[in-house]
């Protein structure tokens, strides 16, 4: 099922809208970014750009990149981290830039579901670098969560349980928050979650 915060954005995404929407989808190889592309957002961002591991293939992505952001026109961009600097640059271009997260509990998973995937014909994601992108991507959504206009963590640890919404920011703020909390996240934004908790009398409206 959609989480109710992504329809919410794609539904305000369309010909006639004011401002156009990059979303920097981000995650660890094997963490199901595609699949929540597919699944989500494909309908209404139709336009995906995918950062490469082949010098030759990223210029030719950065090249579009520029391209659609000089004309502005909304777009999806998959890497396996957050660039800081690509958010600067498209909110200077009037972009409203939104940074969803997918995340697991352990990167020996995502290891597993690369190593599936490959047997299965499916694209190949080097794995010595699935720790050190992991550790990486984790370090860098504080910093993401101050400059996007929103930032989504999303959870997909359980096999067939689908992207789980685990906490919305909007504007840096917390907005939304799930009851069960992956300790992926809690090592992120635990101490925010915990302040954020305690600040409402009757409980915050969370997803579930």
């Amino acid at each position: 099922m959609v989480p109710k915060s992504v329809k919410e954005i794609s539904a305000s995404e369309n010909p006639t809208a004011q401002k156009p929407v990059l979303i920097l989808l981000a995650g660890t190889a094997g963490a199901g970014r595609t699949s929540f592309y597919e699944s989500q957002l494909r309908t209404v961002f139709p336009v995906l750009l995918k950062a490469s591991a082949s010098p030759i293939e990223q210029a030719e992505t950065d090249r579009e990149r520029s391209r659609l952001t000089k004309e502005g026109h909304s777009f999806v961009y998959q890497d396996t981290t957050i660039d800081s600097q690509m958010i600067r640059e498209a909110q200077e271009a009037g972009f409203d830039v939104k940074v969803f997260y997918v995340g697991t509990e352990d990167p020996n998973l995502n290891m597993g579901r690369v190593l599936l995937r490959v047997s299965n014909g499916g694209p190949f994601a080097a794995l010595a670098r699935i720790a050190d992108d992991y550790a990486h991507g984790l370090k860098h959504l504080p910093e993401a969560k101050k400059l996007a206009d929103a930032l989504m963590l999303f959870d997909n640890t359980t096999h067939g349980r689908g992207h789980r919404l685990v906490a919305h920011f909007h504007a840096g703020e917390l907005m939304k928050l799930a009851r069960a909390v992956p300790k992926w996240a809690q090592r992120v934004f635990g101490k925010e979650f915990e302040k954020w908790l305690g600040s409402r009398e009757q409980g915050p409206s969370r997803a579930r």
